[in-house]
């Protein structure tokens, strides 16, 4: 009959075996929080900078514009950003009819966009009143 000794130091093989099965789902499940949190973090960088870009699109906008300003245009900024910019009539869904207002709103619409997908754009929007043509 074989026995181990009573006294014998040290590991099966089988546990050492299981023992590294533990350590590599642990170090797998650590490398996909690690990666979700790097992806998190590149995504918020990337809004953070494109809402300080469209923020100073808008106020580069508001900075010439003029009562007779409309339309659209757009340009690029730094790799990978591009803004869209518009200026278009606005009509209050309460305004009376018939009545002659002295101003008349103008919706500014400044929207900067780093890819394809609809997530991946901010834009920023603000009304600035102008006297009505006489």
């Amino acid at each position: 009959m074989t026995s181990r000794p009573r006294h014998s130091h040290g590991f099966t093989l089988l546990e050492v075996l299981v023992a590294f099965l533990i350590l590599t789902l642990s170090l797998g499940i650590l490398l996909r929080i690690f990666s979700a949190s790097f992806a998190a973090l590149r995504t918020a960088e990337r809004q953070q900078s494109a809402l300080l870009l469209a923020e100073s699109q808008l106020s580069e906008v508001l900075a010439t514009f003029s009562a007779d300003s409309e339309g659209e245009s757009q340009g690029k900024l730094r790799p990978p950003y591009r803004w869209r910019s518009s200026i278009e009539a606005y009509e209050f869904p309460n305004r009376e009819p018939g009545l002659a207002y002295a101003v008349v709103p103008r919706l500014i619409r400044v929207t900067v966009s780093w890819g394809e997908r609809p997530a991946e754009q901010i834009s920023l929007s603000t009304l600035r009143l102008v006297e009505e043509p006489r």
